[in-house]
């Protein structure tokens, strides 16, 4: 009897041990993950969080990533685990290394913290997660979702290969379909097969990838204008970043989830004015700019809370 338990209690251990390393398992370099992903043609899971500063990332790390049942989760489907920081503690990390996950934060359109991206080895998402569950087994039917979803688009690439000509070309529309809009545009190879059965663009793919090259750009300038009056709280300072904001504002040319972010920017400068009502008016600007985005559903307290403190003091 003791003979074959303790060896038993040793396997249990074993176990036990190489589920709490997988916990610890993240890359932390880009390049890498990703080529061993396309080698191995596994999943990657990409944590977009700031380490050091955000609640809901410290949370989503601590509660979810490092329990027992995601680390098995992460191994029983073969998660290549990459972790892009962005920290706030000075020398945490080398300013070369912040600014290309900065380019990837630009790249992916990730607006907030914690985001999580499930992507092929190639670079190509095809599941975004904003924000931790309450609980890891909440977390992990999203991760069941995710590979669902890169099963249904392998599925209905592989249908579309004996075909030709405009069967060819509907089926492969339908495995694009499978994917969030946001995301289709990553799949340049899907689309370049698709722009050539497609050269009219009659199915809108081709439009879609100028519009994420269009983003990544508008991303790009809004950054910059962001660090150009980062930590500048002069009234001087203030109006001419309201006066810039405003004119990026009017250009009808921006795409909906920047022309959000500049009329929350707005209403945050209000509300340090405290200026009630525009801070309800850009709220609302805000939310009206993309209105089906997970961004604008968060603005729906805010401006519920302002409406009744704005009543209130009529």
């Amino acid at each position: 009897m003791r003979s074959s338990f303790f060896p038993a209690i040793g396997v249990l251990s074993l176990a036990s041990a190489l589920i709490c390393s997988a916990s610890s398992s993240w890359e932390t370099d880009w390049n890498k993950a990703l080529e061993k992903a396309g080698k191995s043609g596994q999943p990657v899971l990409v944590d977009f969080t700031g380490s050091d500063w955000c609640p809901g990332c410290i949370y989503l790390r601590k509660n979810i990533f490092d329990t027992d049942a995601f680390a098995k989760y992460a191994a029983d489907h073969q998660f290549v685990l990459l972790e892009l920081d962005f920290p706030k503690a000075a020398g945490k990390m080398p300013p070369e290394q912040l600014k290309f996950h900065e380019e990837l934060m630009r790249r992916y359109g990730v607006s907030s913290f914690p985001t999580v991206l499930l992507m092929e080895g190639n670079g190509a998402p095809y599941a975004k997660i904003m924000s931790a569950t309450r609980t890891p087994e909440e977390y992990l039917k999203k991760l069941e979702a995710a590979g669902e979803t890169r099963k249904k688009l392998k599925e209905a690439v592989a249908a579309a290969l004996p075909l030709k000509g405009k069967e060819k070309l509907e089926q492969l529309v339908k495995a694009l379909n499978v994917l969030p809009e946001d995301l289709q545009p990553f799949q340049k190879e899907l689309i370049a097969e698709i722009s050539v059965l497609d050269p009219e663009d009659k199915y809108g793919f081709a439009g879609k990838s100028e519009k994420a090259a269009t983003m990544e750009k508008q991303r790009l300038m809004w950054e910059q204008f962001c660090r150009k009056y980062s930590g500048k709280f002069s009234a001087a300072d203030m109006l001419a970043a309201r006066k810039e904001a405003l004119n990026m504002l009017e250009n009808k040319d921006m795409l909906p989830p920047i022309r959000l972010e500049i009329a929350k920017y707005i209403s945050d400068g209000y509300a340090l004015e405290r200026n009630f009502p525009k801070v309800l008016e850009y709220l609302k600007i805000a939310r009206d700019a993309d209105p089906e985005s997970q961004a604008a559903k968060k603005l729906e307290p805010w401006i519920e809370n302002m409406r009744k403190f704005v009543n209130q003091e009529k």
